[in-house]
Formats: structure tokens, sequence, C-alpha cells
């Protein structure tokens, strides 16, 4: 696994158990494409989180072309984008993920 994708699959992880100990009747899927992308030509990775209770989905994508990036997408499970965003990693935290997960899951 690539550092970058590690790091912030971490950072994830930890923000989906915070969220989890708030919010026990919400539960969420996350999943990693480390190698699917990559299949299909395309330079990234990618992490997802679903909620399958609130038909959402948030999706983190780390490009090649971008190291210190991350682009954000929020949208269903059939793979319509409500917002999408870019972010530094540096500004990634547990916290700021944690508010996403409130915002779009609750």
């Amino acid at each position: 696994m690539r550092e970058p994708l590690k790091t912030v699959s971490e950072i994830i992880a930890r923000a989906n158990d915070g969220f989890y100990q708030k919010y026990t009747r919400i539960d969420t899927i996350i999943g990693i494409m480390d190698n699917t992308l990559r299949k299909q030509g395309m330079n990234s990775d990618a992490i997802t989180v679903d909620c399958p209770a609130q038909n959402k989905k948030i999706v983190f994508l780390l490009h090649d072309e971008k190291p210190e990036h991350v682009s954000i997408a929020v949208g269903d499970k059939s793979g319509k984008v409500e917002t999408s965003s870019e972010l530094e990693l540096t500004r990634l935290s547990e916290e700021a993920l944690l508010a996403m997960l409130e915002m779009h899951f609750t």
C-alpha cells in the first residue's frame, strides 16, 4: 500500500471509529481501492465510506499527479455526486473527517 493511501486510510478509520461510538445505530462500510483504479488506467487510489442506511457515500481520491492533496466527493451509492472538493493532506484530520461523517450521514 502506498504511503499516502496508508496515512489517509488510518485517519479515516479512526474518524469512523469515533463516528460509530457516537452513532451506534448508523453503520458504515470502508473500502480501499489500491489497485482497482490503476487497472482501469487511472493513476489514483481511493477510499470509500458508505452509509447504506442513508444511501450515501464519501469517496477520497489520491491522485499521483497531486500527491499533497486529496479529492473528496460526496454523493449516493449509485454514483451521483452532490459535492466535491480538494483538500491539502496536511489539513486532513480525524476531527475534520468525523465532522464530515456527521454532516453527511446523520
